[in-house]
């Protein structure tokens, strides 16, 4: 059951209300953003009535908090699945395609995201949310470390390095998000890219 619902929707019926009044508030947000979202409105965009919204959502913050984990699930396994495939190609890391993709995956949502970012921090995109994504992605480092072991230098630390890289990656994509930066995107990507693959061979300067 999602955070913040009332009535745990066990039977179709109320998954498929529950789903269309999660579609209706995507579609407000991108519409009209956080200031104009209201029941009302979702009540309205779902072709129901707002006392069916309010059996199994308390507010609208509470729609949002669901819709959030749901974007977030489908963000993972969207780019898990480029991740699983460029380790299978044996891309990964080779260039800052994976990079970009990350972000251009967050583009398909940026309408929502950014609305919510920008209006309502308190609902927004906090550190466990992207948690399985970025377990994934130190899962497939280590992986590919293991199987290149001379991709990292001597004296790194990998815990460190991937701690620094998953706040680095999280903050860079809200930002993204937050500011709209899609014309940087490469440009971020390559960044991104270069700073993993730095900290990888260990390049940072050091004494300093």
């Amino acid at each position: 059951m999602g955070t913040g619902q009332r009535k745990d929707p066990s039977q179709q019926r109320s998954q498929e209300t529950v789903a269309r009044i999660l579609s209706a508030t995507g579609q407000v947000l991108r519409a009209k953003g956080y200031t104009g979202c209201s029941t009302n409105a979702i009540a309205e965009a779902a072709g129901i009535s707002k006392g069916s919204v309010y059996q199994y959502f308390a507010n609208k913050d509470e729609i949002i908090e669901v819709l959030i984990d749901k974007i977030m699930e489908e963000t993972t396994a969207t780019f898990g699945t480029q991740l699983e495939h460029a380790v299978a190609k044996g891309t990964f890391l080779k260039d800052a395609a994976l990079q970009s993709q990350l972000l251009a995956v967050l583009d398909r949502y940026r309408d929502i995201l950014g609305s919510l970012l920008n209006d309502a921090p308190h609902v927004a995109l906090t550190a466990h949310r992207s948690v399985r994504i970025e377990e994934r992605c130190r899962d497939l480092l280590r992986t590919y470390v293991t199987l290149n072991p001379s991709a990292i230098g001597p004296g790194v630390d990998l815990d460190a390095l991937l701690l620094v890289l998953t706040v680095s990656y999280r903050e860079v994509s809200l930002e993204y998000l937050r500011r709209d930066l899609r014309d940087r995107r490469n440009e971020l990507a390559t960044v991104l890219y270069d700073m993993t693959m730095g900290g990888l061979a260990g390049r940072a300067t050091r004494g300093v």
